[in-house]
């Protein structure tokens, strides 16, 4: 059931209705209700893995819980001279228990999305020894949302384990919190102490929280359907020459597939975020104008943030908790007498693990991964030649004026524009061949359809520079949902008329088009 559809739609309109005309101590049943229909008309059968993973996540909650429980009271029993070696004892349980019911959730992800993946590199391996396809290729259905239920299941076992919640007793509101269908399609990732808090609070009817809710909706399918479908549609087959490309028109149509992409995110990150706030439940944040960053770092602190979130607390504090993370960490101070080197080397070795996970959640192949070690050899360069910049910067004495913080920003976009196209492309062959084609085919232009008066240009260039202004007005600080909201009702509607024709009017939908699933949905 896509996001952007009459059919969704409705489904979300007649599950509102319901969600306030039953008594509120029952509200978040209707919706467990939806989220399970939702699940079984998106998935059907497949969404047994999803039951599957809540029921780990549950059972290996109450037993974490219970070691937690029971390291509390034999601790006060205990003599004083003994309880030292009782909490090591209850420690190392617990962490086997914690990387248990972890991994039995990550299992189900890693068979089902990265089962070929895996098959392929020991084929590779084993044909480098003259041996035959030892792992055959299994066509493989994935259920919604797999890889971010997953993710959001560990985070769940992770907090009860560090005692930052309390383990649930309630299947079925774990089992709420796993498949709730606002997010399962595209995220964010939330945590369960910031949804079942919600989930628990009764909610009654806000006029102007509604209509706020439908004006993010709106944007959201403005956002998709009208810019980032229509560039999807205009650059259909321009990705297909690999080699024919000239660097004028690989330039600007990457640029396209950017914005194509950052519309196609984060505009069902509104649809859903508006979806969720007619319940009275708010999601995460998971866009913040990523595109006046003036930095790597900046900009994947304010694109996908929760995934980033997830990554810090999930991964990268593990890592340097680890046992294993300080013996490096000593080994590397006590070998190397250079401050920046001795601070350099244990953050890279850390952050190598972050953005290998990153790569690799976002797909299984060779090409996400370097995408997600593109970033981190960028970041990491940056890191060490930072000093160099500031003597530099000093010595021409470089303001961080206007002007400065223009170039820092349209060169963090010229960066990520080329993490972007091999993300665009099919493997790192064709991402090695475009760049050939832009470095070396500097004639002529193929971009026919790139002409004054093509209508699909016009409305994408309007398109984008509404949603600019837009940001320019949140990044000064601007809430423009709660500046509707003081105003009289009228502007409000007026928005929202003016979003909902647009869409009408010029959406890229219908037999001309065809149907665009989400992209990040696959993920």
């Amino acid at each position: 059931m896509e996001i952007t559809t009459l059919v969704f739609l409705a489904f979300v309109g007649v599950s509102c209705l319901v969600y306030y005309i039953v008594p509120k101590k029952i509200q978040w049943c209707v919706l467990l209700v939806a989220s399970l229909l939702f699940f079984v008309f998106s998935s059907a059968l497949l969404t047994i893995y999803m039951l599957i993973t809540t029921g780990i996540t549950y059972a290996g909650a109450l037993i974490i819980q219970k070691n937690r429980d029971l390291f509390v009271i034999k601790k006060k029993e205990l003599p004083k001279e003994e309880r030292k070696s009782y909490k090591q004892k209850s420690k190392k349980r617990q962490k086997i228990l914690v990387a248990i019911f972890s991994v039995s959730v990550i299992a189900i992800l890693v068979a089902l999305k990265y089962c070929n993946f895996l098959g392929d590199i020991v084929n590779s391996v084993a044909g480098m020894f003259a041996l035959n396809k030892l792992i055959p290729e299994f066509n493989i259905l994935l259920p919604l949302g797999i890889s971010y239920y997953t993710l959001m299941s560990v985070s769940y076992i992770v907090d009860v384990h560090r005692g930052l919640i309390v383990a649930e007793r309630n299947p079925f509101r774990v089992l709420l919190f796993v498949s709730y269908f606002p997010h399962i399609v595209e995220g964010p990732f939330d945590r369960y102490k910031d949804l079942d808090k919600q989930f628990r609070t009764p909610h009654k009817f806000d006029y102007e929280k509604f209509t706020g809710s439908i004006v993010l909706i709106m944007f959201g399918l403005y956002k998709k359907l009208v810019i980032a479908d229509r560039i999807g549609f205009v650059l259909s087959d321009y990705f297909d020459n690999v080699t024919e490309n000239s660097m004028l028109g690989l330039s600007i149509v990457t640029v396209l597939y950017t914005f194509q992409l950052y519309m196609d995110f984060s505009g069902c990150i509104d649809i859903v975020s508006g979806v969720s706030e007619l319940f009275g439940v708010r999601v995460a944040q998971n866009f913040r104008q990523p595109f006046f960053s003036k930095s790597i770092n900046e900009f994947w602190r304010r694109w996908h943030i929760t995934l980033g979130l997830w990554l810090k607390e999930y991964v990268f504090y593990p890592i340097t908790l680890s046992g294993h993370f300080k013996k490096v960490n000593q080994f590397v101070r006590k070998h190397t007498k250079n401050k920046t080197l001795s601070t350099f080397v244990p953050a890279a070795y850390s952050l190598f693990f972050v953005w290998f996970c990153n790569g690799l959640w976002h797909g299984a192949s060779i090409k996400f991964i370097l995408y997600g070690l593109y970033y981190y050899v960028l970041m990491m360069i940056g890191q060490l030649l930072t000093p160099l910049f500031n003597f530099i910067k000093n010595k021409l004495h470089i303001k961080n004026g206007r002007i400065f913080r223009s170039f820092q920003i349209l060169r963090t976009f010229f960066i990520v524009n080329i993490g972007m196209l091999l993300f665009k492309s099919a493997t790192v062959s064709d991402f090695l061949g475009y760049l050939s084609s832009a470095l070396f085919n500097l004639k002529g232009s193929d971009l026919a359809w790139a002409i004054p008066g093509n209508f699909d240009l016009i409305i994408i260039l309007i398109g984008l520079l509404l949603v600019s202004v837009v940001g320019v007005i949140k990044e000064k600080g601007i809430n423009i949902i709660q500046v509707l909201n003081t105003k009289i009702f009228i502007i409000k509607w007026i928005a929202i008329l003016f979003l909902l024709f647009s869409v009408l009017l010029t959406g890229a939908f219908g037999v001309e088009y065809g149907e665009m699933a989400a992209i990040y949905a696959q993920f």
